[in-house]
């Protein structure tokens, strides 16, 4: 019986001991030559040099039909380049990967993509850099980033709200549905868009007006819906010039400008039938409402920033249905709130609306916290390695929170092996705690150095736990160390000031005395104000 006239796919694959995608991707890759022949099939040589050279080509492309993309994070992971960075790979990082060229596709099964088995078990050093890379912008947009829900709650609006405000500024979200953090600052520090946002029944369902706010007469609009019926739409909450405060001249009114609200990017122009504009502040107590409201905490802010000199914000919380200002204190942490309470009480205008705002918000409460316990002597920043998560103290590190000077730093020896688990973490091992003073010698000098201090830890309450398991372990009195208000968390602060219910690591070394300087890094950048507020606090002097 003679030899068939070529082959094709299927019969070479047979002919030569190969899968059908393996003859695709080796002629891909030019491990497999084009058909010779006329009619598109292989010749006989042809089919016979492919066979010579199966090992060849199954050694460069493996047996196996590839992995998708979270599988595939599971064995980039397990590497032994990889292995022992302890990266969190995701599925979207080996997606990224191969969208740089740097992970060959090749195939799908049911829907999904399939990557490189060889590549995924053996890396190249460009591919675990670039996957090292991928993985740390990745865990920085998160940190930078908040869900649509958490980003509305920092405005202090519904997210039908956010998402509206957003795109009427240009903001879009950006990965994974996220919102970036500074965009989601800049609109929560909109005092326009707060005026705009401000409806006068703050809950649907409310019965009319919010306490203490005029009731909807006609022409007032609430946000995507009119107040009163057969009056003109406008395209946002007001229709018609705003005026002042009843029974009381514009001129009297500090702040009162009726021509920079009527030239409001989201007020209405006016001129329709029932063109009546809502009051600028009720008849009972001048409450003010809507851009009025707007205009005259603008005034008490600019008002801050001028006889303090440091930087001032306010944004409209309309859950809370209420204004909130923060300000960034000084070295001395002045003004307090008490400071600023006296100036709102002692304005003729802005006192009667004190009970629309509120003094610090979580983020400038964060913020004032942290600047006290930054004055000398006022607190000191620990941080331990246990041998277990949960487990015993390894090491220790104590330093002063006003000036970084190093006040305690020793190696502990626990009594117990170190687990691989937080030896992979820390890198102590049981040689390196050998002769190191167990707890009961090492708690004296951390009673001594912590002792009339605020102890600020980056996560309270895992440290103050594996303190206070020590202290009973080795029956010792742990005397302050045990008080509860004797502890600070920098990571719950970090979190009010960030405006997100997650709690964020914080990226340090994972040695006591590195972590602990890390732990007041943050600590001093939780002092400071949102960037957009020094920006525009910049661009104010400037101009």
């Amino acid at each position: 019986m003679g030899r068939r006239m070529g082959f094709g796919p299927v019969q070479l694959a047979n002919h030569a001991g190969l899968a059908r995608r393996q003859v695709e991707r080796g002629r891909l890759k030019g491990l497999i030559p084009a058909p010779a022949l006329n009619s598109g099939r292989w010749s006989n040589e042809q089919a016979d040099d492919v066979r010579a050279r199966r090992d060849q080509i199954i050694e460069v492309l493996g047996t196996h039909p590839g992995y998708g993309a979270s599988r595939g994070a599971q064995l980039l992971a397990q590497t032994p380049h990889l292995a022992g960075k302890k990266l969190e790979v995701w599925a979207c990082d080996i997606e990224q990967l191969a969208e740089q060229g740097l992970l060959e596709y090749v195939g799908r099964f049911e829907g999904y993509a399939l990557y490189d088995e060889l590549q995924l078990s053996s890396p190249t050093s460009q591919m675990c850099a670039a996957l090292e890379q991928i993985v740390t912008e990745r865990v920085a947009w998160l940190q930078a980033s908040a869900r649509t829900d958490e980003a509305a709650g920092r405005c202090g609006w519904g997210v039908a709200e956010f998402e509206k405000a957003a795109e009427e500024q240009g903001i879009a979200a950006g990965r994974f549905g996220r919102w970036a953090l500074e965009d989601v600052e800049r609109l929560a520090g909109n005092e326009d868009l707060g005026a705009d946002i401000l409806c006068t029944d703050a809950r649907p369902g409310a019965g009319g007006a919010a306490p203490g706010y005029p009731a909807p007469g006609p022409g007032v609009l609430h946000r995507g819906r009119m107040a009163g019926a057969g009056q003109p739409r406008a395209a946002h909450g007001v229709v018609g010039r705003p005026r002042p405060p009843e029974g009381r001249r514009g001129a009297d009114v500090p702040g009162w400008q009726p021509e920079r609200a009527q030239g409001h990017p989201r007020g209405g122009s006016g001129g329709g039938p029932g063109d009546q504009a809502r009051p600028a502040l009720s008849a009972a107590g001048l409450r003010p409402s809507g851009i009025a409201a707007a205009t005259i905490v603008r005034a008490f802010v600019d008002e801050l920033r001028e006889t303090f000199d440091l930087p001032v914000w306010a944004r409209f919380a309309n859950l809370d249905n209420r204004w909130l200002i923060d300000w960034e204190p000084g070295l001395d942490g002045a003004p307090s709130r008490d400071d600023v309470a006296a100036l709102l009480a002692g304005n003729p205008v802005t006192s009667r609306f004190a009970d629309g705002i509120q003094l610090l918000s979580k983020q400038g409460t964060a913020i004032h916290w942290a600047r006290r316990m930054l004055q000398p002597g006022v607190a000191c920043v620990l941080d331990t390695e246990t041998h277990a998560w949960w487990g015993r103290v390894m090491e220790i590190a104590v330093v002063d929170a006003a000036t970084g000077e190093v006040l305690l730093e020793s190696l502990v020896n626990p009594q117990i092996p170190v687990t691989e688990d937080s030896f992979d973490l820390h890198k102590i091992t049981d040689a390196m705690v050998a002769d190191a003073p167990t707890w009961d010698q090492v708690l004296p000098e951390v009673l001594r150095v912590t002792a009339g201090r605020k102890i600020l830890t980056y996560d309270a309450e895992y440290d103050k736990t594996v303190i206070l398991s020590d202290c009973l372990r080795v029956e010792a009195d742990p005397q302050h160390l045990r008080e509860k208000d004797h502890w600070g968390c920098i990571m719950r602060r970090r979190s009010d000031w960030e405006g997100m219910r997650d709690f964020l690591p914080l990226g340090g070394g994972h040695r006591a005395l590195e972590d602990a300087r890390a732990a007041l890094e943050m600590l001093t950048s939780l002092a400071s104000a949102p960037g957009w507020v020094l920006e525009r606090q910049e661009e104010k002097v400037s101009a």
